[in-house]
């Protein structure tokens, strides 16, 4: 059986950029872990719903991206440095 990441459509770049998540509570904040031109592997530092759509901004330094992604999968809160953070999968929509 093939790894899973043998098996993605799209190649996935390391990246480290700020993401904004727009959420009814307010905004949540965390950067891309990974990113492809269907969806991220992001760490944020608030609670996010799974299959849950949110619009999202990517901080790509001179520009920002706005894009819509639903959270398709949540690794839930984990130990990271000195802070907990969130996980999520993330798949972009129109």
């Amino acid at each position: 059986m093939k790894a899973f990441s043998d098996r993605r459509i799209h190649p996935r770049m390391t990246a480290r950029w700020p993401v904004t998540i727009l959420t009814d509570d307010g905004p949540v904040k965390g950067e891309t872990i990974n990113i492809a031109a269907k969806g991220a592997y992001i760490q944020c530092e608030g609670p996010v719903r799974r299959n849950e759509a949110y619009k999202m901004v990517i901080d790509l330094g001179k520009n920002s991206v706005a894009v819509n992604g639903k959270v398709l999968w949540s690794h839930g809160k984990i130990r990271s440095g000195d802070r907990d953070v969130t996980r999520i999968g993330v798949a972009f929509y129109d």
